[in-house]
């Protein structure tokens, strides 16, 4: 993935603003990806300059499920909701909702925590259905959270 400068990113932005073009000529002309632009432009438009300058850290899964809870209760597209919250990588909320939804909210956690060694039995027992850790238990407590969110 190529990296652009703050000021390059800044220059482009304020072409698209100065009305010199929309995004697709202007990444024509400035040779970077259409959807580029639009990132950057969304989140100069809520965010400033520094909207547009790299940001490095990791998320919780707490805050995770508070965008992608945002993004279901407003309908919004993954660069909006990726520009409300200022992800500087519109994709990595896809990523988030397909975790997600293939499981649940400890799917959110961070990968950078220490992972428990492998079970010694290698084919442990499903889990109950009625077990906390179910997929429709962890649906239920996200449906709860939303709720008190919303509240």
């Amino acid at each position: 993935m190529e990296k652009y400068e703050t000021e390059f990113k800044l220059k482009v932005v304020k072409s698209f603003l100065a009305g010199e073009g929309g995004a697709k000529l202007l990444a024509r002309r400035w040779s970077v990806p259409e959807e580029k632009i639009r990132t950057w432009v969304s989140h100069y438009r809520l965010h400033g300059i520094a909207g547009l300058r790299p940001k490095r850290g990791s998320y919780t899964a707490h805050f995770k499920l508070q965008v992608l809870s945002h993004q279901d209760r407003e309908q919004l597209s993954s660069r909006q909701v990726a520009a409300i919250y200022d992800i500087r990588n519109p994709n990595q909320v896809v990523v988030w909702r397909r975790a997600f939804d293939e499981g649940g909210v400890a799917a959110l956690e961070s990968r950078r925590q220490a992972r428990p060694m492998k079970a010694e039995n290698p084919n442990p027992e499903p889990p109950d259905a009625d077990s906390p850790s179910s997929h429709s238990a962890l649906r239920e407590e996200v449906e709860r959270l939303r709720a008190e969110v919303a509240y």
